[in-house]
């Protein structure tokens, strides 16, 4: 949808008032979809999303107020806005739509200017509501991801100075940041000190690939240099290098669709494999005591 546009559902028992309501509101932008009883509409909510409601009050199997009763209910539908329109022009019934859950209230015969006023209140009022909830779930998932980060960072930092077998730790960082992640794939390189970065750990969930490390496997590719030897120049186009050199993370969504890094001996790796690399976050760690420094991808 447009993002001015929204998916109206109108309400009402008579064909012509459903008519005239779904022509005005098409001529303001918005779809719309139509039901011709309350049970119809429940069951129309319940299978796809509806950003407003017109519900009219008097209708044959259920009326407006037991739609709205079920409606507020319902966890999963209660979050839509609902503008009651109907010929009954006493204040009660007006209350009770209100208290029963309706953004507002409108009477038979509706005025035009002011049914795109109430419609437009209640579907700004929705956007930023549903900013806020958007807002919320953002902020639960980041706190989750942090405390799930705290569970994998503390027990490797007790463990850094009680650990003596050195591959074993560089192991553990590499499958701890791996579920982490959720990746299929991690590499950690150690930085040597002719400036090259050294695979030292090499694992591929799908491929089934453990190398480095405690395996014993030998891993057959060279090291990346960090500088050109020809020209002495920082070997940017080498995105692990820049992160080493830089000590700045680096998300790429796609391997094949970046252009600004070489990544020839991935898209070669994957065409002997039948592998698909997609995305690729490189993290540099680094040691103090050593002044070595790794990255994992």
């Amino acid at each position: 949808m447009e993002p001015n546009q929204a998916h109206v559902l109108v309400v009402d028992d008579s064909r012509v008032s459903r008519n005239v309501l779904s022509q005005r509101l098409n001529k303001l932008g918005h779809k719309v979809s139509m039901a011709e009883n309350g049970r119809q509409a429940l069951d129309m909510m319940r299978a796809q999303a509806f950003d407003l409601v017109l519900l009219d009050v008097v209708m044959p199997e259920m009326n407006g107020y037991e739609v709205l009763e079920h409606l507020k209910a319902d966890p999963a539908l209660r979050h839509i806005p609902v503008v009651v329109i109907s010929a009954l022009e006493d204040i009660e019934s007006a209350v009770k739509c209100i208290e029963l859950g309706a953004e507002d209230y409108l009477p038979k015969p509706f005025n035009p200017v002011l049914l795109q006023a109430r419609v437009g209140a209640c579907l700004e009022k929705k956007r930023l509501s549903d900013q806020e909830a958007e807002y919320l779930a953002r902020i639960k998932k980041e706190k989750e991801r942090s405390e799930k980060l705290l569970h994998v960072v503390i027990p490797i930092g007790v463990a850094l100075p009680a650990e003596k077998d050195f591959d074993r730790l560089l192991e553990a960082i590499v499958l701890e940041a791996q579920s982490l992640c959720n990746a299929d794939a991690g590499t950690l390189y150690l930085r040597t000190e002719d400036d090259r970065l050294k695979f030292v750990i090499l694992r591929n969930t799908s491929l089934k690939i453990a190398m480095g490390g405690t395996t014993g496997q030998a891993i057959p590719f060279p090291p990346v240099p960090l500088y050109d030897p020809i020209t002495g120049e920082p070997n940017d186009h080498n995105i692990t290098a820049r992160v080493a050199l830089n000590g700045v993370s680096i998300n790429i969504p796609d391997a094949y669709q970046s252009e600004e890094f070489d990544l020839s001996s991935i898209k070669e790796f994957d065409q002997k494999t039948g592998y698909r690399s997609q995305s690729f976050l490189i993290i540099p760690l680094k040691n103090n005591v050593t002044g070595l420094s790794a990255c994992f991808n």
